[in-house]
């Protein structure tokens, strides 16, 4: 049966990590927490484990309060922001749901039009929907096969009822770094409020809010080697926003509930051990697998912008496999990747940006992102590589994805349409 098989395969895929190191290179889904994260969290469940309430009764919630308030302003300058403009939340889920819902019912009077992209994460993307529901109207902005939305595509897009936009910073899957300076600047012209999701490029991408004219900045721990469940909202001042939850007042009013006090210091610890270097160790990772594809694998093709990308995201697709193949043999080898296919997701859905880019699905199926920290290696790349090769080799031999649109789409000449219609979402 599906569930002994299933069975079968966790005890022997157990038993092979145990006889082998895992490298992980799947950061983009989530990051190993750093020592030194851990270390400054700890006084927070034995010492101060007081509250930050309005209402303080005695040292301990004093003790917290200090903590907390200390975080605040760590992250605060991370964004060359006031420590009053962030609003802490239990991670980036809650924090574009909070961004985008929060924004569209507080400016309903200027209009019930949101424009945000085919290949945003699936908070965002929910959370329009749930409007949609409510009477307002979404447009949903294609994007090139690099990843990249169109300025003019935006403009066009734009109406007198349109009264929030959300472009996201970074893709998780494909790496591919929006202009966001430019559609905030957009987003100005029109007196039109502006969200980005930077949860994929936050500390390893230059964010400014002095430059960068966004009201609104989704981040959060877990994606910079903190810990989960915390994230943060910055809200620029005088940007119009009311709560989604019922509650207390806690977070300017904007976040009811007691705050994670130990995981907002560490959220602040790990902003604050990111190395200056960090990024260009990371794009470094980046290119060394790329040059170790290119020597050695056949047939393939990177997916995302070549030059404007998160540097820590390696995403390309392999002709002639099945994603969640190759997935499950490297793990047995001891590698952590990710995959696109349908086959790995929960929903048996494939991805929503390969499909946004104009990949069909037989050539989506062999999609692969690697992704890569601080903990990574070029020698772990180097190693990998030796088992990659063979693997895709062998899983070919007997891959019946075979013909259909893979030669047209190797060879470049595919005319595969981009926009994902609004009605499939």
């Amino acid at each position: 049966s599906i569930a002994n098989t299933a069975k079968e395969y966790t005890r022997t895929a157990t038993h092979a990590r145990r006889e082998r190191s895992l490298a992980y290179f799947d950061n983009a889904n989530s990051t190993q927490v750093d020592e030194r994260v851990i270390e400054a969290m700890l006084p927070y469940f034995r010492e101060h484990y007081g509250t930050a309430g309005l209402e303080l009764s005695h040292s301990r919630d004093v003790a917290a309060l200090t903590g907390l308030e200390n975080a605040r302003k760590t992250i605060a300058h991370s964004l060359n922001a006031d420590p009053r403009a962030i609003v802490f939340t239990s991670g980036d889920t809650e924090s574009n749901n909070l961004a985008i819902r929060g924004t569209a019912l507080a400016n309903k009077s200027r209009g019930r039009h949101i424009i945000t992209t085919a290949i945003e994460t699936q908070s965002v993307l929910a959370s329009c929907r749930r409007l949609s529901d409510a009477g307002y109207e979404v447009t949903y902005l294609g994007v090139e096969k690099n990843g990249l939305i169109s300025l003019d595509d935006l403009r066009d897009a734009i109406r007198d009822d349109t009264s929030l936009i959300s472009v996201q910073h970074a893709n998780g899957e494909i790496g591919t770094i929006q202009p966001i300076e430019e559609v905030g600047r957009i987003a100005v012209e029109r007196d039109i409020m502006f969200h980005t999701d930077a949860t994929h490029s936050y500390l390893k991408v230059p964010l400014d809010t002095e430059v960068i004219p966004t009201n609104l900045i989704t981040i959060d721990a877990h994606h910079i080697h903190g810990p989960k469940g915390i994230g943060a909202l910055f809200i620029r001042r005088k940007t119009r926003i009311v709560r989604v939850l019922e509650g207390g007042d806690e977070e300017r009013r904007l976040r009811p509930g007691v705050e994670n006090i130990p995981a907002a210091v560490g959220f602040a610890k790990a902003v604050e051990i990111w190395g200056e270097k960090e990024t260009e160790y990371l794009m470094s990772l980046s290119d060394h697998l790329k040059k170790r594809v290119s020597e050695r694998l056949t047939h393939y093709r990177l997916t995302g912008h070549p030059e404007k990308r998160a540097p820590h995201i390696f995403s390309m697709v392999v002709e002639q496999i099945e994603g969640e193949s190759i997935l499950v043999q490297l793990d047995m080898e001891g590698y952590a990747i990710s995959t696109g296919s349908a086959c790995s997701s929960k929903t048996l859905v494939g991805s929503h940006v390969l499909k946004a880019i104009g990949l069909p699905p037989e050539i989506a199926h062999g999609s692969l992102r690697a992704s890569f920290s601080r903990f990574n290696t070029k020698d772990e790349i180097d190693t990998f590589i030796e088992t990659l090769v063979p693997t895709v080799e062998r899983l070919r031999e007997f891959s019946p994805l075979r013909g259909g649109n893979y030669e047209a789409f190797m060879s470049g000449d595919d005319d595969h349409h981009h926009d994902v219609p609004k009605e499939e979402w």
